[in-house]
């Protein structure tokens, strides 16, 4: 395995355990009404957020990555995050809707 692939890997293990008081202390600041793939797109939203940093301190620390490998991996867990996050955001949005109507 390529040492970006580790990095990634490792950080998300780590993201994943740290997204969960993330994504409670989410919930329970502004309750999540979308249903069960709502929440599970908050949560892998928030535990991609949170992975970001791990992944660039072990590619820098452990694997010594340059500065551009770190930048596209905390490019790629940024782009994951939003990716989760909107479609959270789209569930949410379809019981807004519903409710509304």
């Amino acid at each position: 395995m390529s040492p970006s692939l580790i990095a990634v890997l490792a950080g998300a293990v780590i993201g994943l355990i740290l997204g969960i008081f993330v994504a409670r202390k989410s919930a329970a600041e502004k309750p999540i009404r979308g249903g069960s793939l709502a929440n599970v797109f908050h949560y892998l939203g928030a535990s991609a957020s949170v992975a970001v940093l791990p992944t660039i301190l072990i590619g820098t620390f452990i694997y010594r990555l340059g500065l551009v490998r770190n930048v596209l991996l905390a490019i790629g867990m940024l782009a994951a995050s939003a990716v989760c996050l909107l479609l959270y955001a789209v569930f949410e949005a379809q019981v807004d809707r519903v409710k509304s109507s």
